[in-house]
């Protein structure tokens, strides 16, 4: 790894800066009326083969130490912001119940929630659990600014949407996702410890992301305290699935860690026809030589065999009823023995961070990922006349396409800063320096035909295809190269974050002209702290978002650019309680849109301004009552270009969802639990403002019994089954929403 960093020249750019860095650290640590009080690095003991009297009280003494490290909290802050509910939390590190109180995913340090001034949503392992979610996508149903399901039940990926906009995925920290890029890696939810969803423009410390912000998905990591679970699912489309999660220790004195967490599932799905299978291996190791520095390297293997759940169905016969009635939301339009999704996976994550001293501490996460994908389908063809795509008077058959892509994508990310604190007169700084880096390759190939032999969408018969010929794509090369700085300052109850990037991006598709971009971008921030657990805000931040990959434009898309005012506030009153609100003004240029002409590609318009409010409340009632509560906000219109005027495609303009969990120890039943949720999503429009989505509201329900070692809990999402269309198109197609799913697990943890 350190091999290949010297070649690309980017460990060769670091290790000065962090050498200069080091520098400066050791110069103001000497004694001074307002440096930071000098710290004594203890190097863990290690037994002497030789076991004598001296040695041995040496290593219990460094293994206590180590035992105590463990327990206490990262630093000063967390002690303070985890008096209760969150104690001892980390920016990364488990958390119990919904409240956490800390996270890196603001600042890339380890930070009070309460002192990111950003709209930031942690969803933690503890909530996936409770709402019975079963992606990452589902995770996202209580959170505000989020259109979840925008896209219905589709196999392919993750496709929510964040105050009207399509967010980029990340993964510790790295980008892992190319925003609507097929055949990608899906990470499993229950390989995760949170999900963590921040809102608005964070190019700044990430350079590739979108105005909606990003998703950052935090990964299990090895523990210090041993535990094991296995557990069972059944449930809905004879979904059946066994997950186990192991961590502990692999030495007595805790130097090694290690966890593994494997998902093995054979289900089919909504869609008649359609797979969900999926195998996933998980191993991960730390190594703690000290108690101030630690390595840990993840491993996943995963593979995922389905199809197409989407099902590209005609405004008649979806949003409204045809002269032959609705058709089924089971619909499967392509062929059996044609269509297939297949996603294998393999990746290998490092992740270092050393603490020299309260002064200084330095992080690198690198990644390495390999994505073969597979993916053959059919789909109506309802974008030739969106307004009557049926060959029959009887307004029955369709012609189909067929599609063909098999893809191969090699994608390195790294991420290395310093992280510094000092202080200057009065104010302290907490500063960061970091360089990251990402390197895409994608070789594919591809092929396409159109079947004009008539498809019944509401009694088909399947009569198997000619698969059509396949060529060759010009080879992709991209690479992002982004150096940033940011500052978080305090004087008093007054906190600052300034932060600058600059950015240089290249793009090479084989047999076209190298397309290089480069981008400054910025955010400044402002917070004051109130005595009584209020913290208002305001920030400005800038978005630069090139969009990587092949068949996303006719040719190489050209960076989207944005800038947003947030204007929020993070309210504590008590530990355990948190509620949040904001309003913000977005405009974002370059922006994708549905081509009219090819449903497999994008265009991209003029301008975008979206403008909204939100609110959040996250509080523990009672001992035995938790409450989640989210309301949004969205005006999102084109300013400019392409239907100037109209409404932003797939942006409803409110939600509301409510989410409680009660226990019953009142009536005598400790080990039972129940919950429910109610989620309302407004209208929506096509990009057009010519066809209009109606609003719904969908209702969850949860019970769960815990006796001893054992979980027995059942979910259920939409219980009413409601019947509901999730987004129409101008281009032609709608998107049927997620019906009734009900999922039993039995879990036994020792």
């Amino acid at each position: 790894m350190t091999t290949y960093l010297k070649t690309t020249g980017i460990l060769g750019s670091v290790l000065p800066m962090l050498a200069g860095m080091m520098a400066f650290a050791e110069a103001e640590a000497q004694p001074a009326p307002q440096d930071l009080p000098p710290v004594v690095v203890e190097q863990s003991s290690r037994p002497a083969v030789r076991a004598n009297q001296t040695r041995a009280r040496q290593a219990a003494q460094a293994a206590s130490r180590r035992r105590q490290a463990q327990r206490a909290p990262a630093n000063n802050d967390a002690a303070v912001a985890g008096q209760g509910a969150g104690a001892g939390e980390t920016a990364t590190g488990p958390v119990r119940g919904y409240v956490a109180s800390r996270s890196a995913t603001g600042t890339k340090t380890d930070t009070p929630l309460r002192e990111t001034p950003q709209s930031i949503t942690v969803v933690t392992a503890d909530r996936v659990i409770d709402q019975g979610a079963t992606n990452v996508q589902e995770s996202l149903r209580y959170v505000p600014g989020v259109f979840a399901d925008a896209y219905g039940a589709d196999s392919r990926g993750d496709y929510p949407r964040v105050r009207g906009q399509d967010p980029n995925i990340y993964l510790d920290g790295t980008r892992v996702v190319n925003t609507w890029l097929f055949n990608e890696w899906r990470p499993d939810p229950y390989t995760l410890e949170r999900i963590e969803v921040l809102r608005g423009p964070s190019s700044v410390l990430y350079g590739d992301t979108s105005t909606a912000g990003l998703l950052n998905l935090i990964s299990k990591r090895p523990q210090a305290e041993s535990a094991n679970e296995i557990g069972v699912q059944y449930g809905s489309f004879n979904r059946k699935q066994v997950q186990l999660d192991s961590t502990g220790k692999l030495t007595r004195d805790g130097e090694w860690l290690y966890r593994f967490v494997g998902v093995f599932r054979d289900s089919d799905t909504q869609t008649d026809y359609v797979k969900d299978d999926r195998i996933l291996l998980a191993p991960s190791l730390t190594w703690r030589p000290t108690n101030n520095t630690s390595w840990t390297v993840l491993g996943t293997y995963q593979k995922d065999k389905t199809g197409s759940t989407t099902a590209f169905l005609p405004h008649e016969g979806t949003l409204y009823p045809g002269p032959n009635g609705f058709i089924p939301v089971n619909r499967f339009t392509s062929e059996p023995g044609w269509d297939r999704y297949q996603t294998e996976t393999g990746a290998i994550s490092s992740l270092f961070e050393h603490r020299f001293n309260d002064a200084l501490t330095v992080r690198q996460n690198v990644r390495y990922t390999h994505v073969e994908g597979i993916y053959h389908g059919m789909y109506p063809d309802v974008y030739t006349n969106p307004d009557n795509p049926f060959l029959d008077p009887a307004r029955r058959t369709v012609a189909r396409f067929v599609w063909a892509r098999d893809s191969v994508k090699d994608t390195l990310t790294s991420d290395s800063n310093a992280e510094l604190k000092f202080t200057t007169g009065p104010v302290q700084h907490k500063t960061l320096f970091g360089v990251d880096y990402r390197n895409f390759r994608e070789r594919a190939s591809s092929g396409g035909d159109y079947d004009a032999t008539p498809f019944d969408l509401y009694a088909p018969v399947y009569t198997g295809i000619a698969p059509p010929a396949m060529s060759a794509e010009p080879e992709l090369k991209q690479s992002q190269l982004g150096i940033y700085a940011q500052d978080q300052l305090r004087l008093g109850p007054w906190l600052a974050v300034l932060g600058l990037r600059h950015d240089y991006v290249t793009s090479a598709t084989q047999g076209l002209p190298v397309e290089t971009h480069q981008a400054t971008t910025g955010r400044a921030a402002l917070m004051y702290e109130l005595p009584f657990g209020l913290t208002p805000y305001v920030t400005y931040a800038q978005s630069f978002n090139p969009i990587f990959g092949a068949a996303v434009c006719a040719t190489v898309c050209a960076p989207q650019r944005g800038e947003m005012v947030e204007l929020g506030f993070k309210y504590n009153p008590a530990p355990g309680n948190a509620i949040n609100g904001a309003i913000f003004d977005t405009t974002e240029r370059n922006r994708l849109a549905s081509d009219p002409d090819n449903p497999l590609l994008s265009v991209q318009t003029g301008k975008v301004r979206i403008r909204g409010a939100e609110l959040e409340v996250l509080t523990r009632v009672t001992p035995d009552l938790d409450l989640i509560a989210a309301y949004t906000y969205l005006d999102a219109r084109v300013e400019s270009g392409d239907n100037a005027g109209k409404h932003v495609e797939t942006v409803p303009e409110q939600q509301a969802s409510l989410w409680a969990k009660y226990r019953l120890t009142v009536l005598g039943l400790p080990g039972v639990t129940v919950g429910g949720g109610v989620r309302y999503i407004g209208q929506s429009w096509d990009g057009t403002d010519t066809i209009r989505t109606p609003d719904y509201t969908l209702f969850d329900a949860m019970v769960r019994y815990d006796n001893g070692p054992w979980r027995l809990q059942v979910n259920a999402s939409n219980l009413f089954d409601k019947r509901h269309v999730t987004t129409c198109l101008a281009r032609g197609d709608c998107f049927y929403g997620i019906g009734r799913t009900v999922l039993g697990s039995v879990t036994y943890r020792f």
